[in-house]
């Protein structure tokens, strides 16, 4: 245990030593921030009431997610098959508590990541508004979710490439360009993108809407009727542990093959 405690440690310290770390958690923060100075600036009108508001701020959630996701999980595995991890590689403990510690890990630093963006998303909303919306801590505890499910996806990409660098790039292009564009294609399909994490993502902003959108909306107009589906909490939570679990359990198998094989 003690063996497995350092490696936990000394991967979380390198997270947290990281550029990348150092970087995206003041940029977050900034982010957060960005629609309070376009008000306060005047370059923007102030959002009628803090539901609004609270919403524009959200919206970057999706993007900054997904680059997260990718930057700090992106070379969870890949990592471990370079000269940086043969060391973890030879040591007496199996693979699937080095890969449990190594995620724990990357899961902590994104969640701190995410955490600030979160906090400074509803301390905005607070300074011009004197209040917070109801659903804050529900939004907190889906985003939470929502970002795990995005590190074990992207895992798998650093599982299956022997290059960091490329895996962060296939993963987030895979997230940023792919499943959008798919997105679209369903949406003018009028059907519903049920198995895309970036369309589960949407309930984070949906959240912040004074009444949660309705599942299913209707659209009637001559060129033809369109269709808009908008997530439901339940299944925005189904679809993130499906790929939360899909991801955590194909890592591991392709993770003990490659160090079977590879090393």
């Amino acid at each position: 245990m003690a063996g497995v405690k350092d490696i936990f440690y000394y991967n979380t310290l390198f997270y947290v030593r990281t550029k990348r770390f150092q970087i995206m958690l003041p940029l977050a923060v900034l982010i957060s921030f960005i629609n309070t100075f376009l008000v306060d600036f005047h370059v923007v009108t102030k959002p009628a009431s803090a539901f609004l508001f609270t919403e524009a701020n959200l919206g970057y959630s999706e993007i900054l997610f997904i680059l997260i996701a990718s930057m700090f999980a992106g070379d969870l595995v890949s990592r471990d098959f370079s000269k940086e991890g043969l060391f973890i590689l030879t040591q007496p403990f199996n693979r699937e508590k080095i890969f449990a510690v190594k995620f724990l890990s990357s899961i902590l630093a994104v969640v701190l990541v995410v955490l600030a963006y979160l906090a400074g998303s509803f301390a905005s909303t607070f300074i011009l508004y004197h209040s917070i919306i109801p659903t804050w801590w529900e939004i907190v505890g889906i985003s939470i979710v929502g970002i795990i499910s995005l590190v074990s996806f992207v895992s798998l990409f650093s599982a299956s490439v022997k290059s960091p660098t490329v895996s962060i790039t296939i993963s987030i292009f895979v997230l940023l360009i792919g499943f959008p564009l798919v997105q679209s294609i369903m949406g003018d399909l009028n059907k519903e993108p049920f198995f895309l994490v970036t369309y589960a993502l949407q309930s984070i902003t949906d959240l912040a809407q004074r009444v949660y959108p309705p599942h299913v909306v209707r659209v009637l107009s001559p060129t033809g009727d369109s269709v808009t589906y908008n997530p439901t909490v339940p299944e925005s939570i189904a679809i993130f542990l499906a790929y939360m679990l899909l991801g955590i359990v194909l890592c591991l198998v392709i993770y003990r093959k490659r160090q079977l094989t590879d090393v």
